[in-house]
């Protein structure tokens, strides 16, 4: 039987070759550089949290079905909920700290409720079929498209936190969505469903 330290150690491994924990930390050293340190903060933190979840957690390998047995809330309420919500906090000016705190409390919460499996039993997911490889390398190419095309837009800037419209970054680009309330109001609600869908994936 391998030994508990030899599963640990190679679940560590398995880990750090997921993209998933080197994007988090790539991220989150960018958007330090950016003057955003509490972005990195909780990219990092994240990071970190799915390193020491694969090392010191022996069921971290095992399929999550279903651990949480507790009924999903309507959706009728859900999206009452999420409107509301998205209005009350759409109120406050961007990067404030009402805005940023009201945006850390709800992001907070879905992984922690994410990280203990989806609130109902979904089967094991099967492996992607070699037909279906080619849709997963148009997405890869496209993320790493985007990926490269706000790092060098970023780079361009007359500094990291100086913004240009000769090379806009993403954020840049939705300044003028985001200068309004609505404008926040429906992309706060656009955020809180694609977690919510993520999270019940």
């Amino acid at each position: 039987m391998e030994p508990a330290a030899d599963r640990s150690e190679l679940r560590r491994l398995a880990t750090f070759r997921d993209p998933v924990v080197p994007i988090l930390i790539l991220a989150g050293i960018f958007d330090w550089l950016s003057g955003n340190p509490i972005h990195s903060l909780l990219l990092f933190a994240v990071a970190v949290a799915l390193v020491r979840d694969a090392t010191f957690n022996p069921e971290a390998d095992a399929p999550r079905t279903s651990t949480r047995g507790l009924p999903a809330p309507p959706l009728w309420l859900l999206v009452m909920v999420g409107l509301l919500y998205a209005v009350l906090i759409g109120e406050f000016g961007r990067y404030s700290w009402p805005a940023t705190a009201a945006v850390i409390a709800p992001a907070g919460a879905g992984l922690v409720f994410a990280w203990h499996g989806p609130s109902r039993p979904r089967a094991v997911p099967r492996p992607i079929r070699p037909t279906a490889r080619a849709g997963a390398v148009a997405w890869v190419s496209l993320f790493i498209a985007l990926g490269l095309w706000e790092l060098c837009a970023l780079l361009l800037q007359p500094t990291l936190t100086t913004d240009s419209y000769a090379h806009p970054t993403i954020s840049v680009l939705t300044d003028p969505v985001l200068a309004t309330h609505l404008g926040r109001s429906i992309a706060l609600f656009a955020w809180l469903a694609a977690g919510w869908f993520l999270v019940e994936a």
